[in-house]
């Protein structure tokens, strides 16, 4: 007698119940959010459903989190400084009022902006420290609860980086309490707040980086305090008899401080002046040193920076993208076994009913931009290129290449496709269409087609030139593009006329200010006769339509008012007349050596946020200590600083009285690499002995370190788009494209445009594709 069939599960698909798809499926796309966000390859997820929810939880007080650190900056600009507000006994009164006047009545140069009193400060400063908090403890929850009882224990959040978050919240609240019960005239609240600064992921990953290139440095670091020691002795040897140009040389501390100056910052004249005036054979030995010092071994430094961050980059970059495609891996994996794929475990395949699960599960997160099912059935079309309803490893890859971007649709047309069908399809109207948008703007259709119609119809005519293509060119230049073209050249002679005018201090002829509303109305023009072809959404989609729809009716209005109101804008007429000759430039972007620059300026600041991220960190911490220690001090009154060359050079505008004025002084001694006047007059009216060694530590740490770091990211990225442009080769068509682009195909035929911005980098999506490849050469063999 045959056995009696086992019970099965109506729902279950592979033998697997509709719970356990369910939190597959939620495995799956939290791994992926975690993959694409940090590499965490290894690491296994809790089976508990209440631990995805807990982690969302998590994932929006980390949104919040990060909108408090912003509000803490800026509350640390606005505050009231904690020397100032040691005058006022009130909490909620004006103290800012009191800043600007010294105990002896000198004025104390100040930045100007208003300052938040004292006790709406602490009230704010409290708000953010509980949103501040909530991360921090909701991470910690997450972690005890549910990966720390797992066998063996996972760590997917840092219990170390958590504790410390916490102990800086209750050091800032006690900082709080002891400020409100003795008002002292310094505030430790700044050290709490840079370490919320430094758990940043960015300058956590990035310290890695300064930790494994402190050997180089200090191998070249060293050579160069060398050479300054020697030339130190050498230099008080010889002056230690002298009475005569023996300025900084008469101790060898003196003399040690006189050659860090001259070695380290543009100060060397003003250092060896006197001495090479008296004794003209010492200008010699002056050379020498500074030959040594500015030419080898300074740039040496920049030259080990670059070096070694080169080296780390690419390694960091190589091992980031395997983590990353072993990440994908398991997911993929995962999401194959629990669907009714056909093909066995060791050629798995995902259908089309389990990737659009996948996706609603994805797009749960707080952390990730949702995606729509009709979207995602569109993707999940245009990457299964055979048709067979089925997407492998290498099609799922480029799928999550692309739900990494920020992708939003917009209509194609214009109102009057909808409103005026008539007249939008007349032989006059499209002739006018082709002329405002030329013939890559006349391809929308409002056929009904299905997704499927419209993937495949795509698919058909995809050809090379297409791929190469984006939503932003067409074939050729439209008519109207030209003619504004010629309508430019004729204002930007203008511009010249109006400037020679101003400049001989001739009154301009009253033609000018009519030819400058022409100008403004036909630029009107311009913009109405776009948005009467193309929707607002697809005009608003481009930085330059934004930026010729702001100056367009600016300059209108301004026109306008002039004329009518009889205005006086001769103030702002310079101003007005930039953005007239913006707009002439703007069309430089069509020269290719224009369009390099472009690129290369615009590739680093979207690769350079982290980086410019950890000097921040760095300046704003010595911003906020230099306040505290020497905040009120720098003024010209100050008798203390008389004769000081902070005075005679008039400098006392960049001081540390508040956060702005200290910013803008530790942003010269940046940008200056060292500014001996700042230290010397520290010195004379700090009440903390030793306060100016903050100094020559900035300089080491942030000019020598960070900063240098940020010249060599600036230079790698020039020399890998340097090479990219000198190297043309054919770009093979990979999953990722052929995704995109037959995505954009399939919107187009329902009369939408697609849009994209990169949200990670482009470097790190290329080297993502390059393990991909080697992955699957390692299949093969």
């Amino acid at each position: 007698v045959a056995p009696p069939a086992p019970h099965l599960d109506p729902d279950s698909v592979n033998g697997h119940s509709m719970a356990t798809r369910t939190r597959c499926m939620a495995e799956a796309a939290w791994r992926l959010e975690d993959t694409i966000e940090k590499p965490l390859a290894s690491l296994e997820y809790p089976d508990r459903p209440e631990a995805r929810l807990a982690y969302f939880e998590a994932a929006k007080a980390e949104v919040r989190y990060c909108r408090a650190l912003v509000a803490m900056l800026v509350l640390s600009v606005f505050e009231t400084p904690a020397w100032c507000g040691q005058q006022s006994h009130s909490l909620f009164g004006d103290a800012g009022a009191r800043c600007s006047e010294s105990p002896g009545g000198d004025d104390i140069l100040l930045s100007g902006v208003p300052y938040i009193p004292l006790g709406w400060g602490l009230i704010i400063e409290l708000v953010i420290l509980y949103f501040i908090s909530k991360k921090f403890r909701l991470e910690r929850a997450v972690q005890l609860e549910y990966f720390e009882t797992m066998t063996p224990k996972q760590e997917y959040y840092n219990l170390k980086g958590i504790n410390f978050g916490l102990a800086c919240v209750a050091f800032e609240v006690l900082d709080m309490v002891f400020f409100v019960a003795f008002r002292p005239r310094f505030r430790l609240a700044f050290l709490a707040r840079t370490g919320y600064l430094f758990l940043l992921p960015a300058v956590l990953n990035l310290s890695q980086l300064v930790y494994s290139c402190l050997w180089e440095f200090f191998s070249i670091a060293s050579f160069l305090i060398g050479t300054i020691l020697l030339f130190a002795w050498i230099a008080v040897m010889i002056f230690q008899d002298m009475s005569l140009g023996a300025k900084g040389f008469h101790s060898f501390s003196s003399a040690l401080y006189s050659m860090f100056v001259a070695g380290v910052s543009a100060e060397f004249l003003t250092t060896f002046l006197e001495s090479y005036t008296t004794h003209r054979w010492v200008g010699l030995l002056w050379l020498v040193f500074l030959v040594i010092v500015h030419v080898l071994l300074l740039s040496l430094v920049l030259d080990t920076l670059t070096a070694a961050y080169m080296t780390y980059s690419e390694k960091y970059a190589e091992e980031e993208a395997e983590h990353k495609v072993k990440g994908i891996l398991k997911a993929f994996r995962v999401i194959a076994e629990v669907t009714d794929s056909p093909n066995s475990s060791d050629n798995p395949e995902v259908t089309k009913k389990g990737f659009i699960a996948f996706i609603k599960e994805y797009s749960l997160s707080p952390k990730v931009v949702p995606m729509s099912e009709d979207k995602a059935s569109i993707m999940f079309m245009a990457i299964d290129k055979d048709g067979s309803g089925l997407i492998d490893y290498e099609e799922f890859c480029g799928i999550c290449r692309v739900i990494q971007y920020k992708v939003w649709c917009t209509r194609k047309d214009s109102f009057l496709a909808t409103w005026c069908p008539a007249l939008w399809d007349s032989g006059r109207f499209r002739r006018f269409r082709r002329f405002v948008v030329g013939e890559g703007g006349q391809h929308s259709q409002r056929a009904g087609l299905s997704i499927s119609d419209m993937v495949h119809s795509s698919e058909d005519h995809l050809t090379s030139e297409d791929q190469a293509s984006g939503p932003e060119q067409s074939a050729g230049i439209p008519g109207l593009e030209r003619w504004m073209n010629v309508v430019l050249i004729v204002n930007l002679s203008l511009v010249v006329l109006e400037t020679a005018y101003d400049l001989s201090k001739v009154p301009e002829p009253p033609m000018f200010e009519f030819l400058e509303l022409v100008f403004s109305l036909v630029y009107l023009g311009e913009v109405m006769c776009k948005l009467s072809v193309v929707s607002f959404g697809e005009y608003w989609a481009f930085t330059s339509n934004q930026f010729d729809f702001f100056s367009t009716w600016l300059l209108l209005s301004t026109s306008v008012i002039e004329r009518l109101f009889s205005g006086n804008l001769s103030t702002y007429a310079n101003m007005l007349r930039l953005l007239r000759l913006l707009r002439v430039v703007k069309n430089l972007k069509n020269v290719d050596s224009v369009q390099f620059m472009v690129k290369t300026i615009s590739k680093l600041l979207l690769t350079a946020k982290d980086m410019v991220i950890l000097l921040g960190v760095v300046v704003f911490f010595f911003t906020l200590l230099s306040v505290q220690l020497v905040g009120g001090e720098l003024y010209v009154g100050n008798k203390k600083l008389e004769g000081s060359e902070y005075l005679e050079e008039h400098m006392a505008v960049l001081n540390c009285n508040d956060v702005p004025c200290a910013f803008g002084l530790w942003v010269v001694m940046l940008l200056s690499e060292y500014v001996p006047n700042f230290p010397d007059a520290v010195s004379r009216v700090s009440h903390v002995p030793g306060t100016w060694i903050i100094f020559p530590i900035f300089y080491v740490c942030g000019v020598s370190i960070v900063f240098e770091l940020v010249k060599a990211f600036t230079i790698e990225v020039f020399i890998t788009l340097f090479r990219e442009r000198a190297r043309k080769e054919v770009k093979h068509e990979d999953a990722f494209e052929r995704c995109l682009h037959v995505f954009r195909q399939a919107l187009d035929k329902r009369g939408e445009n697609l849009h994209y911005r990169e949200s990670g980098n482009e470097s790190q999506q290329l080297a993502i594709q390059e393990a991909l490849e080697r992955l699957g050469h390692k299949a093969e063999k």
